[in-house]
């Protein structure tokens, strides 16, 4: 994204839309992803048109986790990509002197 605001106007525009597309995208494959497993997680019969109590309540506690999960993970890279460009900036420091 460095080089973005070099870019002429309508090919940054080009970058924004693709990047929010991808931004939905990913989105919807987590939600995708999310419903798939806790539902097979917690949904085992299908004896009822509405879910049970114990299967509602492990839906709600699997979304729970997964989410806080897929944030504790995206953090997490947050901080390994921000240690990796500071080490980079300090070996060009060093590399430069």
């Amino acid at each position: 994204m460095e080089g973005l605001p070099n870019l002429p106007p309508h090919q940054q525009q080009m970058v924004h839309k693709k990047l929010e597309r991808l931004q939905v995208k990913d989105s919807v494959n987590l939600f995708i992803s999310l419903s798939d497993r806790c539902f097979n997680q917690c949904v085992t019969s299908f004896r009822s048109k509405t879910l049970d109590k114990y299967e509602d309540t492990c839906l709600d506690n699997c979304a729970k986790r997964y989410l806080k999960m897929t944030q504790r993970a995206g953090m997490r890279f947050q901080e390994h990509q921000a240690m990796l460009q500071k080490k980079g900036m300090d070996a060009a420091t060093l590399g430069g002197k």
